[in-house]
């Protein structure tokens, strides 16, 4: 009978080095908690909607980025009218942003199902 040891370490996530998730917002991203399972060992690039002197929370233990329009203004300059702070729209400043061969965005808004996380 062979004996197969166990690996002392967690296979590589699927496409860990090349996606990257973009999350725009305009609230406490939370909601990040019950995605940790799914999203903490990808790039997370956070778009801050809305007022960029409102400071949001993001869980500790996610590698991010964080933008807000004072960011956009500073690194598009003249061209920054181009992202718009509607229905969301920022998010495409994340994908500009981007490094990455794959994107995968999600609201803020977006709940994992309770018959995965478990009923509340």
């Amino acid at each position: 009978m062979a004996i197969v040891e166990a690996s002392s370490h967690a296979p590589t996530p699927l496409l860990k080095y090349e996606l990257d998730i973009v999350i725009p917002t305009i609230r406490n991203l939370d909601f990040l908690e019950m995605w940790r399972p799914f999203f903490e060992p990808y790039h997370l690039i956070i778009v801050q909607d809305g007022d960029p002197s409102k400071s949001i929370n993001i869980p500790d233990g996610f590698d991010y980025e964080l933008y807000d329009r004072n960011d956009i203004n500073k690194i598009l300059g003249p061209k920054a009218s181009c992202i718009s702070f509607k229905v969301s729209a920022c998010r495409c400043f994340g994908y500009m942003v981007s490094k990455k061969k794959y994107i995968f965005t999600i609201n803020d808004d977006c709940f994992v199902s309770s018959l995965i996380y478990g009923a509340n």
